[in-house]
């Protein structure tokens, strides 16, 4: 017996070698009889029938199993039968459940439904050991003679009434990994349960489901391994028990808890159970509550209500008490229940605490440039943490306490952030420098509406994740920072537009034929410059310059308001894909622009009043003033007509009541635009072998695009030591593309080997498979 077998395997080697005879002085036996009074190799039999199909079974008629009583057995023995379908040289092999070989053979004792198989002891041989007694599974491992394994099996109760639960399992496990180890009921237990920690969690969640599903000889080892080493029984503790040593972790539970907490998602029912089982009352000062779900929900409620409670703060105090709900509640981060998004104040407490420590420093800068500057080089975070903060929360009161930590920090800086930069452009003026400037060949312009700076430098890091570089600038919007004014100035076709009357939408026209600059015209103008223009996942041709747009951050800021803050990540990662598949087309830049950034605040934008006579027109963060206007509100003029006087709501006030999204005015949130540009890489020489020919043992080359390159003959393609040419240096490739390459010696006939065309570096740019005197063997690259 081989020890690369399976215990199975040896067990039909046992059988095989029973039917074993000397043809010169015996016959061959008509059957071999398997007693086995304890039934202990029933569970092997559907497998064992699948093996031999000669193995017939004496019990009640039953013909799909090759069972039957003995005067059938009899008649299958004889082939008298069609379901006798075995092959010729096989031997029938009876299994007598029940019954004994000490039964068989007292013939004037043997059972009477037994006693037609009695005589075919005599012309039969018995599957049993050396010493007579019938092979049970114990006696067939420990064993050493008649086709034993000889393994060391420990002979106490529970180990013997593990093993039979393991026997199906154990059927398939490899004699040499048994050999050389003391095999008790953990090891065969773990064979049935080999998982035993999850299946804990499984019975945990759903106990019923489980019990229903688990066969028997399963839940039995499963009830001996819970109760030798977790110390429970799942039949006489219950889910109660077991759940309350699950939240203590103590001891080998630490286990259990590790693994619930890597995927609790997969462990439903376990949250609910906890809740059930958690000690009443502790006096433990170390007691652990972060196991317990009603310990995490009511820290939870509590920086509820203290965050809901900072609208009457002060932005200091606010700032103060933010801080210190981070201290004590940041650790819930690492929890389970946060995983499971039970905790997401404690989730946006981190954002919160972010943004406490940024809005301390005032935007500072005597000039609108210089304000820029200081808002790109770290204030911008002020942004991000205000939205990573609503992102965590969904749930209406929630939401509501997060709101008012917003009110009570990021409005009063957002306030004076805005004031501040309108007191710069009333002094200096605002700058008009949005002009992007000329595009390199093989530039797709990306347009992203309503791409805010912070949300950007996300797109960014996104991008640098996948191990795109991108490099990130600003520029400042066109004013008004809408849309219609906006985007046409960040168009390439720019120069060809100028503005008359602002009218209503404050589109402004092209120079040439004064067409208002719908879609359509914009599409048209590019086409005439012969930028083409790429729908949804088109990509082109690569050469030239392009325009893409993506993204509904500008939409969905006006439908969804604050919900705005969970839907950036999906609008980063769609950026990040469609901006990967201009890439992988071959685009060498691609350049991300936008028209505006926005404002967002829960609760909405403080209303403020413009009297009907004083504007032509009227959004939500900007207004066209009539030229009869008289009014010492600040005003810009338009980005298409400079005589034309543009009127933003002062500090972060909106014309429109109710406004929680809103752009149009003036704020580094909405002037300041990211100009994000992302380089592909660079383009390799496009080398082909295009002929390779042989005249003896001098190779002829026609190479397309290899003027200048080096040629070479490699049985390697990266190993120069491997060349095959005379004195193993490499031939120039004329202008014509056109290379001779001689093999000195014969005995290299007949060889295969690679035409290698080399790069500037040294490197293999492109190769072909050809036979030293002989034709090429495959295409070349």
């Amino acid at each position: 017996m081989s020890d690369n077998q399976t215990v199975f395997d040896a067990l039909l080697a046992a059988l095989d070698s029973v039917r074993q005879y000397n043809s010169n002085d015996q016959a061959a036996p008509a059957a071999i009889l398997w007693p086995d009074k304890g039934q202990e190799w029933t569970e092997l039999l559907p497998r064992l029938r699948e093996a031999l199909p000669q193995l017939l079974t004496f019990g009640d008629y039953d013909p799909g199993t090759k069972t039957g009583p003995a005067i059938w057995l009899r008649c299958m023995i004889a082939r008298t039968l069609p379901e006798a379908d075995w092959s010729e040289d096989a031997t029938p092999i009876i299994y007598l459940p029940g019954f004994s070989r000490q039964e068989l053979r007292a013939v004037e004792e043997c059972p009477k439904p037994l006693l037609p198989l009695a005589e075919l002891q005599f012309r039969g041989v018995l599957f049993s050991q050396v010493s007579a007694r019938d092979w049970t599974a114990m006696a067939f491992l420990v064993s050493e003679e008649g086709g034993g394994l000889g393994l060391d099996v420990a002979r106490d109760r529970a180990t013997e009434e593990a093993m039979m639960r393991a026997l199906p399992a154990l059927a398939g496990e490899h004699v040499a990994a048994l050999r050389g180890r003391k095999l008790q009921a953990a090891y065969f237990d773990d064979l049935v349960n080999p998982d035993e920690t999850r299946s804990v969690l499984m019975w945990l969640s759903d106990p019923s489901a489980v019990r229903t599903a688990w066969p028997a000889n399963q839940w039995d080892a499963f009830r001996a391994r819970c109760t030798s080493k977790f110390g429970f029984d799942p039949d006489t503790d219950g889910t109660l028990i077991a759940a309350e040593l699950l939240g203590a972790r103590s001891g080998d539970w630490a286990t259990v808890w590790d693994r619930y907490a890597e995927a609790p998602a997969t462990y439903p029912g376990i949250p609910d159970l906890l809740r059930q089982a958690r000690p009443s009352a502790t006096d433990d000062l170390f007691f652990d509550l972060s196991t317990w779900p009603q310990d995490n929900q009511e820290m939870e409620d509590t920086v509820r209500k203290r965050l809901a409670e900072l609208g009457e703060a002060s932005p200091a105090d606010a700032r103060t008490e933010i801080r210190q709900l981070e201290a004590k509640h940041g650790d819930r981060r690492e929890w389970v229940w946060a995983t499971l998004g039970q905790a997401p104040l404690a989730q946006a407490l981190e954002a919160l605490a972010v943004l406490a420590d940024v809005t301390e420093t005032a935007l500072g800068g005597t000039t609108p440039r210089e304000v820029a500057e200081n808002y790109v080089s770290d204030l911008w975070r002020a942004d991000a943490a205000a939205l990573d903060a609503l992102a965590c929360v969904e749930h209406p009161d929630d939401v509501a306490a997060v709101s008012e930590a917003l009110r009570a920090t990021y409005a009063p800086w957002l306030t004076a952030a805005a004031e501040h930069f309108q007191q710069t452009v009333d002094t200096h003026g605002y700058p008009d420098d949005n002009e992007t400037g000329e595009r390199e060949d093989s530039t797709c312009v990306l347009f992203a509406d309503g791409l805010r700076f912070d949300v950007a430098q996300k797109l960014g890091a996104a991008l640098e994740s996948e191990g795109i570089e991108a490099t990130v600038d600003w520029s400042f919007a066109a004013m008004p920072t809408v849309t219609p004014t906006a985007k046409p100035a960040v168009s390439p076709v720019a120069g060809l537009l100028a503005g008359g009357d602002t009218g209503e939408d404050f589109l402004p026209s092209t120079k040439a034929d004064s067409r208002k600059l719908t879609a359509d015209v914009l599409r048209q103008c590019l086409a005439q410059e012969g930028i083409d223009v790429l729908a949804n996942s088109d990509t082109g041709s690569t050469i030239g310059i392009a325009w893409t747009e993506y993204g509904s951050l500008d939409k969905r800021g006006h439908d969804e308001g604050t919900k705005l803050a969970r839907m950036i990540d999906e609008e980063v990662r769609g950026l990040v894909i469609r901006v990967r598949q201009l890439l992988d087309a071959g685009w060498r830049k691609v350049q991300i622009v936008t028209d505006h950034g926005w404002l967002l605040l829960p609760g909405g934008l403080p209303k403020v009043e413009l009297p009907h006579y004083l504007a032509q027109t009227r959004w939500g963060r900007c207004a066209v003033l009539k030229p009869t206007a008289n009014t010492d509100m600040l005003t810009v003029p338009w980005r298409w007509n400079q005589d034309a006087r543009i009127a933003p709501a002062p500090g972060i006030g909106c014309f429109i009541a109710g406004r929680e999204f809103a752009h149009g005015g003036l704020s580094v949130q909405e002037c300041v635009v990211p100009v994000a540009t992302v380089s592909g890489a660079e383009r390799g020489p496009e080398v082909s072998i295009e002929e390779v020919k042989w005249v003896g043992l001098r190779c002829r080359l026609q190479i397309d695009g290899g003027a200048g390159f080096l040629a070479d003959l490699r049985t390697k393609v990266s190993d120069p030591e491997s060349s095959v040419v005379q004195k193993g240096e490499p031939i120039a490739v004329a202008d014509d593309g056109l290379a001779s390459l001689l093999v000195t010696d014969y005995d290299l006939e007949g060889t295969a080997v690679n035409v290698v065309i080399l790069g500037a570096a040294g490197d293999a740019i492109a190769r072909r498979a050809t036979t030293v005197g002989g034709e090429s063997d495959e295409d070349g690259t």
